[in-house]
């Protein structure tokens, strides 16, 4: 591995020194330094102080499992480090300048830095700067360093299990003492139902619902409060809404407007009016989704319905099945079927029976083919058979409705007529 690259990428990435040493920290052991910037200066506290600090105050603690990362200078102007171990090396990352104030739980020196030197400094984002870092450990471990790793060893303010059990257990013995529980998990699932389905009338029923317990308490601060259970409940409906189909970014992008508008609100019943509003916001969105889907649906359905037409008009002549037409169309023959009933509100069969009828009268009236002859033209068993399917949809017999339509028929009553009326 180039491992001199490695140094000068990372000197590049934070656009700061990166010193190296093979071995312990020794004022006589020199390190290697790697920066292209003639500009930077970094000469505010000795080689002996930091080397004091590392040996004696952390004592090798972090620096095979972990990088440390300390601050060096007063506090108006604090510049940023990193000390850590890969591979056979040692390694010092720094100075940086975070973006975001980061409290560290190790510092070096009360020293001054002069303004045109710290302005110098690159300023980094923390994640950033860990990111850098991370990649020199991490390419000489098996077992991987996260972020999360960096930040528990070296920032402040690490919030220990025992003081959450207990303002937990404090706070549970406050509401059993009072009575206040809080409202029924039904209710928010009913809420956030309502959202995934774009059901706007029970959305507004189960916003309606009445209990006698609590909402969350999110901040001693009631507006705080408010807020924070805006941004809770705007979460949760982003979720709702894109399971119910609503686009992940759009919903996403929603719910970070929403959020800016609660947190630029100062009243409480505003904030809660307006949570409500985002909510349906949500909910409205998803049943245009599911109409247009459903739309899209129909519409596909009806392709489905065409083509079975198409295929029994093709088909008149012949003795036509349900399952030889989905088969043709890869259906299954129920769906077929039930799809069929749905959009023309007859069966299928019917349908194909009374296209046959429609045919059969126009042979009878203008062709002059016999009763059997049209029977096994149209693919019916026999003359009966066309027989009884004709009198269910005509109410007359093939030789009724012949006598009564035929074109020859016609033509013999006109001649009478016209001889009558001479």
């Amino acid at each position: 591995m180039n491992i001199d690259y490695l140094a000068w990428h990372v000197s590049h990435e934070l656009y700061t020194f990166v010193r190296r040493w093979s071995g312990e920290l020794k004022p006589d052991n020199k390190p290697e330094i790697f920066c292209a910037r003639k500009d930077l200066k970094d000469d505010y506290f000795s080689f002996s102080e930091f080397e004091d600090y590392m040996n004696q105050c952390l004592a090798g603690k972090f620096v095979s499992a972990c990088p440390v990362v300390f601050s060096a200078g007063l506090k108006e102007n604090q510049v940023a480090y990193a000390y850590l171990q890969a591979g056979d090396f040692y390694y010092l990352v720094g100075p940086v300048r975070f973006d975001s104030k980061v409290r560290l739980y190790y510092h070096i020196g009360e020293f001054e830095i002069p303004k045109s030197d710290f302005n110098a400094v690159f300023s980094s984002e923390f994640y950033f700067f860990c990111s850098n870092i991370l990649l020199m450990c991490n390419l000489f471990r098996k077992e991987i360093l996260t972020r999360d790793d960096i930040v528990y060893e070296n920032c402040e303010e690490q919030i220990r299990d025992s003081e959450i059990m207990e303002e937990y257990s404090a706070l549970i013995f406050e509401r059993q003492e009072l009575e206040e529980p809080h409202n029924p998990y039904e209710q928010e699932i009913r809420e956030l139902t309502s959202i995934e389905l774009g059901d706007i009338e029970m959305l507004k029923k189960s916003i309606g619902e009445d209990y006698l317990g609590k909402t969350g308490v999110l901040s001693k601060d009631e507006l705080r409060n408010t807020k924070n259970l805006g941004i809770v409940v705007m979460t949760l409906a982003s979720r709702a809404a894109i399971r119910g189909g609503l686009m992940p970014e759009i919903s996403y992008s929603m719910s970070d407007v929403f959020i800016q508008k609660i947190e630029e609100m100062t009243d409480i019943v505003a904030i809660y009016t307006a949570i409500r509003q985002f909510e349906m916001e949500y909910a409205k969105l998803v049943a245009e989704i599911r109409k247009q889907d459903e739309k899209k649906s129909k519409e596909k359905q009806s392709i489905w319905v065409e083509a079975s037409k198409e295929y029994i008009f093709k088909h008149l002549h012949e003795k036509i099945r349900v399952q030889e037409i989905a088969d043709y169309l890869h259906l299954n023959s129920s769906y077929l079927s039930e799809l069929f009933k749905q959009q023309e509100s007859m069966t299928l069969t019917d349908f194909i029976l009374q296209e046959k009828v429609k045919l059969t009268k126009n042979l009878l009236t203008y062709s002059p083919y016999s009763y059997i002859e049209i029977a096994t033209y149209l693919g019916f068993s026999s003359q009966s058979h066309l027989g009884k399917v004709f009198k269910k949809y005509t109410d007359m017999t093939l030789r009724q409705y012949r006598e009564r339509y035929g074109r020859e028929q016609i033509q013999e009553r006109r001649k009478a007529e016209l001889i009558s009326n001479e």
